[in-house]
């Protein structure tokens, strides 16, 4: 009877980057290093979030970047969302 060894592989996030979300801000050949910006933009037209921890996370990041609507009755929220 073989006995199977558990194996603990890491779990993998992938994130797919478009190649126009990149923008080069400054390379250091020495060090064979580039810094570039990420447009978050496209990738979230890439990348939807599929679980309810990566929505939240979305939620505050929209927050932290002042990206939401704050309403001050109920009917206009009723109103915004039915748009």
């Amino acid at each position: 009877m073989a006995i199977k060894k558990k194996t603990n592989s890491p779990k993998v996030a992938i994130v797919k980057i478009p190649l126009s979300a990149f923008r080069c801000i400054s390379s250091y050949p020495k060090d064979k290093k580039v810094v570039c910006e990420i447009n978050t933009k496209d990738l979230e037209t890439i990348n939807d979030p599929k679980t309810v921890d990566e929505i939240i996370n979305a939620g505050r990041l929209d927050y932290a970047l002042g990206k939401y609507k704050a309403f001050n009755s109920s009917k206009k929220l009723i109103t915004e969302l039915r748009s």
